[in-house]
């Protein structure tokens, strides 16, 4: 696991060398992200209302909006065909919400509700509100920003789709050291899942041209993953 974590780290190197601005914002996200990690423990309210936010959206916000002079459409913050948009969201969200009792019976070895009940001890309403703040910052940042500039970058998108959710699967990597105890077939589910879920939100967004369909199914991706992880 440690060596293809580090063969990871070393591509993703190589390709900042090649002078790619998208590349330097985000090892810049993830250097910052990775040493919260390690470092800080706060309640999970301030680490999704308040430190994601900061940490993912802001540079990304700045760098468009100041630097490259763009606008929030062209990383897909756009109200075009809302409506549309939610319901292929939701139709599409139940697949990674099958996705999710499938990491419960790998883990648990038959279907356990024991995580269901840690949720509960939380509230409903706060549990939705993290999962929803926690989507919009990741797909802000993976979809977005990196994925949008990769693609129009490498003028390939199923190279630019693969990149992306390497850089997107990283991004997952601290939480493993620093709060998931995962190991065996739930770590490999859990890796492979949200290499899945970068995959598949990354050619949604080159379909659609905005972030509804990507937030709403990260939105049952994190659900899914908190409710049987």
């Amino acid at each position: 696991m440690g060596l293809v974590i580090y063969d990871l780290i070393r591509w993703v190197l190589m390709k900042i060398m090649q002078d790619k601005r998208v590349y330097i914002v985000w090892l810049a996200i993830f250097a910052v992200w990775s040493i919260y990690r390690a470092f800080f423990r706060f309640p999970e309210a301030v680490d999704e209302l308040i430190v994601k936010p900061l940490i993912f959206v802001a540079p990304v916000l700045y760098f468009v909006l100041l630097v490259e002079k763009s606008t929030l459409e062209s990383i897909g913050l756009t109200t075009r065909n809302l409506f549309r948009e939610i319901y292929l969201g939701l139709g599409i969200g139940v697949f990674f919400a099958l996705e999710g009792l499938l990491v419960n019976l790998v883990k648990y070895g038959t279907f356990s509700f024991l995580p269901i009940q840690a949720v509960a001890s939380v509230g409903l309403m706060p549990f939705l509100l993290f999962t929803l703040f926690t989507s919009v910052s990741e797909e802000i940042l993976g979809r977005g920003f990196v994925y949008s500039r990769i693609a129009a970058s490498e003028k390939n998108q199923f190279k630019a789709i693969i990149i992306a959710s390497f850089l997107f699967l990283l991004l997952h990597i601290p939480i493993l050291f620093a709060q998931l105890n995962l190991t065996g077939g739930s770590l490999v589910v859990y890796l492979v899942s949200i290499f899945i879920l970068g995959v598949t939100n990354s050619y949604m967004f080159s379909l659609r041209k905005s972030l509804v369909i990507p937030i709403l199914i990260h939105i049952f991706w994190n659900a899914t993953v908190a409710l049987y992880l």
